[in-house]
């Protein structure tokens, strides 16, 4: 058998993670002097409340090697082996943590780092649980992955740069931390890396950013799968899933809030379009 294991940053549903039997394992968030698992000791709902009311900035940790190995060991049995999807190396440790772990058990572990996150990190593991049905080779299915991981688009908004900067993101993707700056952002994660897309000042310049990545989704009919993620407020992705949904009643779409370490990332009134 090929077991799935991912990370709690992947936008997968209750029922998706149940029915392709997928294992999670949660990343940590610390608020306030205290640290919760991701989904395990604080909810998604949750943490949203707390990010809106408390003053501390919050902090984010990848699991621990120990962890990695005590969840490869507790899954496998002889003779089966595992395929471990994460959250791109650019926002977090978490793969490198994984293949640090998989070095140590004698189950074989073929470990990928997706260079995605959310609905996106979501997308390859739905995949790899689809092609586990049908393959027995590990190696071979994150070979097909890796394919499959070209064709998404992830793109995230971010409305305010004050939790980007101090996270250290603003400066590792665009060389400078400035939270006077009322800049909107359009990022993107092409092949791992976090890029700017566009940049704009005011509502009507980030309103005309999301028509633009709204546009491409609606004129390309390869798109069949769209997930729409949220710090907060549910307002834009809302009108983002109704236009979609006049548009393109083809599409499969997932509106739904994101893991505490992408609020983190993102912050308020933040949120993602992703598509395959």
């Amino acid at each position: 058998m090929i077991h799935i294991v991912t990370d709690s940053t992947a936008q997968l549903t209750p029922e998706e993670i149940k029915d392709n039997r997928i294992t999670v394992v949660p990343l940590q968030v610390t608020l306030d002097g205290k640290t919760y698992r991701d989904n395990v000791d604080v909810t998604r709902a949750e943490f949203s409340r707390h990010l809106a009311e408390d003053g501390e900035f919050p902090k984010t940790s990848q699991p621990s090697v120990g962890t990695f190995v005590h969840t490869y060991e507790s899954i496998a049995q002889p003779g089966d082996s595992i395929v471990s999807i994460h959250i791109g190396s650019v926002l977090s440790g978490t793969a490198q943590a994984a293949q640090m772990a998989a070095d140590q058990v004698d189950v074989p572990v073929t470990v990928l780092d997706s260079g995605l996150t959310d609905r996106g990190l979501a997308f390859v593991v739905l995949q790899a649980a689809k092609l586990s049905h049908s393959m027995r080779d590990a190696k071979a299915i994150v070979g097909q992955l890796t394919d499959y991981m070209k064709q998404i688009t992830l793109t995230c908004f971010v409305n305010s740069l004050d939790y980007f900067a101090k996270g250290g993101r603003a400066k590792r993707a665009i060389g400078f931390i400035s939270s006077v700056i009322k800049l909107k952002l359009e990022l993107t994660m092409p092949e791992g890396k976090l890029d700017v897309a566009h940049k704009a000042r005011g509502e009507k310049g980030m309103q005309k950013m999301i028509k633009g990545v709204v546009d491409t989704i609606i004129a390309d009919t390869h798109v069949k799968h769209v997930g729409l993620s949220y710090v907060d407020s549910h307002k834009d992705t809302d009108q983002i899933e109704k236009i979609l949904r006049e548009k393109r009643p083809d599409l499969h779409i997932l509106n739904r809030l994101t893991s505490p370490v992408i609020m983190t990332h993102v912050g308020p009134n933040g949120f993602a379009i992703i598509y395959v």
